[in-house]
């Protein structure tokens, strides 16, 4: 007998690992200090800070000092973003929400690439979109609703050889796949996407590159980002941070097997299901999926009577009635695009749950449309 709901929307949020409750629950208790105090015992705030500094920007393969936390992922493309307002920047479609609008917001002058129909956006695209005035480009390491990984190295190449900013989000891809800050100007990250706290995440920008603070009035941050730091939210942060990296390289081999299996079944049972951006290189626990005959939000409802929980995409934009602005990018039509479901496994998904997942989906597809 499965233990339901079985939760298959891993991308929108994880569940917070009993590690890091316990961590931040500790943290509350006793280490309750300002970090910003005189006092001795504020120390142990500050050492929670320095460690978990140390711990991301190890697995990033940077400079401590070039890691600032912030509240989250859009919080940091916020402030990577609006840095270069009134720029001319290039930004591929399937940007995030929080990368286009605020582009957008800063009256950022936008070129937008679009990808081609598997969702990937090549170097060559990009480097076409780039003009003598260009000072920003943004592409994410991994899409959030596809799973598709972006030549971040090929057009970090040509970003630096012209002198043009590259910002990186990594919100999704950050503790699932190697993530290098080698290969950018400015990387945004969050706590939330594996299995650590939301209202948790980090901006890295490099040494030496000049990018205003997010936040004035106090020297939090090293200045860059004012405010009392939210402690019990980095030392948890941190944890997740050290448990996906000891992990990634089984997580990823599990992640994989289990829904390269499901795809395929589902392939098998219902020939005109399609998966997006099936033959490039992807995170291993997303799948977008293209159901014959049946809309995301049917899908959605029916799978939620069975206990199986799933999304039409980006979380943010769940509610916004419009179809997703990645997949309407990649070449589908409106009425295609509404009917993409979005299923994305993590550490503790079994082949059991899965195995049910499909059982319900086949289920709702009618016959004629598979």
């Amino acid at each position: 007998m499965l233990n339901l709901p079985v939760y298959l929307d891993h991308a929108a949020t994880t569940v917070p690992d009993e590690a890091v409750i316990s961590a931040m629950t500790a943290c509350m208790r006793m280490q309750p200090y300002n970090a910003s105090g005189a006092y001795s015992a504020a120390g142990d705030s500050r050492r929670i800070h320095r460690f978990a500094r140390r711990r991301i920007a190890g697995m990033l393969g940077c400079p401590p000092e070039d890691i600032f936390f912030t509240s989250g992922g859009t919080e940091a493309n916020n402030w990577a973003v609006r840095a270069f307002s009134g720029s001319h920047a290039v930004l591929s479609a399937v940007e995030h929400h929080s990368v286009l609008e605020a582009a957008r917001t800063a009256a950022c002058r936008i070129t937008t690439v679009p990808p081609d129909s598997s969702g990937f956006v090549s170097a060559k695209a990009i480097e076409a979109a780039l003009t003598p005035d260009t000072r920003l480009i943004c592409l994410q390491w991994a899409n959030n609703e596809t799973g598709v990984i972006q030549p971040v190295r090929e057009v970090y190449a040509l970003a630096k050889a012209r002198g043009i900013h590259l910002h990186v989000d990594a919100v999704q891809a950050f503790g699932h796949v190697p993530v290098s800050a080698q290969h950018c100007d400015s990387m945004s990250l969050s706590a939330h996407k594996l299995y650590g706290p939301r209202g948790a995440g980090a901006l890295y920008i490099r040494s030496g590159v000049s990018i205003p603070p997010m936040l004035v009035g106090g020297m939090q941050e090293s200045g860059m980002r004012a405010g009392t730091e939210n402690t019990p939210a980095i030392c948890g942060f941190e944890v997740a941070a050290q448990m996906a990296d000891e992990d990634m390289p089984q997580r990823m081999e599990h992640e994989h097997e289990l829904l390269d299996a499901f795809t395929s079944r589902l392939k098998s049972s219902m020939p005109g299901l399609r998966v997006l951006g099936e033959n490039r290189a992807r995170l291993p626990g997303i799948a977008a999926l293209l159901l014959p005959g049946v809309t995301a939000e049917q899908a959605i409802a029916a799978l939620d009577l069975k206990g199986v929980l799933i999304s039409g995409g980006a979380a943010c934009a769940s509610h916004s009635g419009k179809p997703s602005h990645v997949y309407t990018a990649m070449g589908l039509s409106a009425e295609e695009a509404a009917c993409v479901i979005r299923i994305s496994i993590g550490r503790h998904t079994t082949a059991g749950q899965l195995a049910y997942a499909a059982e319900m989906l086949e289920a709702i597809i009618p016959a004629q449309a598979r």
